[in-house]
């Protein structure tokens, strides 16, 4: 019984690491560099403010979903 108990914890920690691991988020060109001058304390030029992803917002654009 206790072999039984011991085997359910493994298997269950080893879900754990998996499911909890890095992510792999892309991210496209104009965020990283966007991101990598806000590292670099640098101004970035946007016009219209950026979103939450770090993309230029367009003329008109609030960064909202709907």
């Amino acid at each position: 019984m206790k072999r039984i108990i011991n085997i359910v914890i493994i298997a269950l920690l080893v879900t754990l690491i998996t499911a909890c691991g890095r992510p792999t988020v892309t991210i496209n060109e104009r965020e990283r560099e966007n991101y990598e001058k806000k590292l670099a304390g640098k101004k970035i030029e946007c016009p219209y403010g950026l979103d939450a992803n770090g993309s230029c917002l367009k003329e008109g654009d609030d960064g909202i979903w709907y």
